[in-house]
C-alpha cells in the first residue's frame, strides 16, 4: 500500500522559546537540590624524629617567641600591635608631625615614626599623612604600630649591649604552630633589616608564660 501521497514535508521553523522557558524553570530546582562541599584543606599532624646530635647551627644569641595571636615575647616583655590616637592641641599647631609623635609616644623614636609615615601607617583626620605635614589644632592623628616595630629597638639594643655586630648574632624565633604565616614573615623581615647573621625557626607549646631564653653564656 502506498501512502507517500499523504505525507507532506514540514517547511516551518523550530521554535526554541518553550525549551528555553523550561530550562529556566528547571535551573533553580537544580541549584536548590545540589549540595556544594568546600574543603579548605587537610590538617596534617607530623611528628618529626628528634635527633640526639647537634645541628651545627650553634646556640642562639637572642630569642623571640610569638603566640597564635601574633603577640611577641622578648626578654620578659610582651609586645602587641598598638594604635595611637592623638588629638592635636592648640599649643601643638604647626608642629611637624614626626615631632608630635615622638613627643607624645615615649616608646617611639624618629626612625620608627618616619618609617611608619612612609609605609602609610599614619593618618591625619582619616587621610594618609606625609612627612612634611604641618599640624593644626583640633586635628586627630592615628598611628598603627605593629609589634615588630616595638621589637626592633630592643633587639638592636640587645646586640649593642652584648658587644657584637648583627652579623655575629643568631636570632631564634619560637612560634606557636597555630601562628599566622604573616607574623613569621614580619619577624624574618625585621631580622634581615637589622642584619642578623642567622635566623633559626622552632615550634613551641602554646604556654608562653615562660618564654625561652638562651643560656647565660650565650647572651653576654
Amino acid at each position: 500500500m502506498n501512502h507517500h501521497g499523504n505525507i507532506r514535508p514540514y517547511h516551518g521553523r523550530l521554535d526554541f522559546a518553550p525549551f528555553i522557558g523550561v530550562l529556566f524553570l528547571m535551573l533553580p530546582l537544580l541549584l536548590f537540590h545540589t549540595s556544594m562541599v568546600f574543603k579548605p584543606g587537610i590538617e596534617v599532624d607530623i611528628n618529626l624524629p628528634v635527633s640526639s646530635q647537634r645541628t651545627g647551627v650553634g646556640d642562639p644569641s637572642l630569642a623571640v617567641a610569638v603566640d597564635a595571636d601574633g603577640i611577641l615575647y622578648f626578654r620578659g616583655q610582651t609586645l602587641r600591635d598598638q594604635v595611637f590616637s592623638l588629638p592635636v592641641s592648640e599649643a601643638e599647631e604647626n608642629l611637624p608631625l614626626s615631632e608630635l609623635l615622638v613627643n607624645r609616644a615615649p616608646d617611639l623614636d624618629i626612625n620608627i615614626v618616619q618609617r611608619s609615615i612612609e609605609q602609610g601607617r599614619v593618618r591625619v583626620n582619616g587621610r594618609l599623612a606625609r612627612l612634611d605635614d604641618q599640624l593644626k589644632g583640633g586635628q586627630q592623628v592615628e598611628l598603627e604600630l605593629p609589634s615588630t616595630e616595638l621589637l626592633r629597638p630592643q633587639v638592636i639594643q640587645a646586640i649593642k649591649g652584648g658587644g657584637k655586630t648583627p652579623k655575629e648574632v643568631s636570632l631564634l624565633i619560637q612560634a606557636d604552630k597555630a601562628v599566622r604565616h604573616e607574623a613569621i614573615v614580619r619577624l624574618c623581615t625585621l631580622a634581615g633589616q637589622i642584619g642578623v647573621g642567622q635566623v633559626l625557626l622552632a615550634s613551641r607549646p602554646p604556654d608562653f608564660s615562660r618564654p625561652f631564653e638562651p643560656e647565660p653564656s650565650a647572651v653576654p
